[in-house]
């Protein structure tokens, strides 16, 4: 007497190769998305993180600053912290995303590059801290960006020139935007 083919072992061939080819599937999306992250730059990172409205904490020269990523460059990025901005460099600092909530509103333009931000803080004249390496901080207003420094007369009065390699973020109020 003979049988016909097992229903069981049919359904399981189907299953087995809906699994193995499900598991492809799975391990080229992987190795894609991990290709994409190998290209990715800090620029390209940041500017990830503004349009998600992320927010993070980044740490710069014993500085910790956390909040809303609200704006990026090609070599800086605006984070809007409790009643402060901090226009850090993107090379400075140590990034880490903060779990995802409510995603922030995000600034539509800006400077695009920490140099092009310096000047219009020259302009404005408004007191800001620069952080500089070894947790340095110069409270002041930047007089004068020049070709690799500024001029920044600090809250004694006298003028400071700071190489700008040397300045890692600038924290001012959030109320001049």
């Amino acid at each position: 007497m003979e049988n016909g083919p097992d229903p069981d072992l049919a359904a399981e061939l189907r299953q087995g190769a809906g699994r193995e080819l499900a598991e492809e599937a799975a391990e080229d999306e992987r190795l894609t998305e991990l290709g994409r992250r190998r290209r990715l730059t800090l620029e390209d990172v940041a500017k990830e993180m503004v349009n998600r409205g992320q927010r993070a904490s980044i740490e710069f020269s014993n500085h910790t600053f956390s909040g809303a990523v609200v704006w990026a460059g090609e070599d800086f990025a605006t984070i809007q912290g409790a009643g402060q901005l901090c226009e850090v460099r993107l090379e400075a600092a140590t990034w880490s995303v903060l779990p995802v909530g409510e995603p922030a509103e995000t600034w539509p333009t800006g400077p695009e590059s920490f140099r092009a931000a310096l000047f219009e803080h020259a302009e404005s004249g408004i007191v800001l801290r620069l952080s500089l390496p070894a947790g340095e901080i110069a409270i002041g207003s930047i007089d004068v960006v020049a070709g690799d420094h500024v001029e920044f007369k600090d809250a004694d009065g006298r003028h400071l020139y700071v190489a700008t390699e040397r300045i890692l973020a600038v924290i001012r109020s959030s109320e001049f935007q």
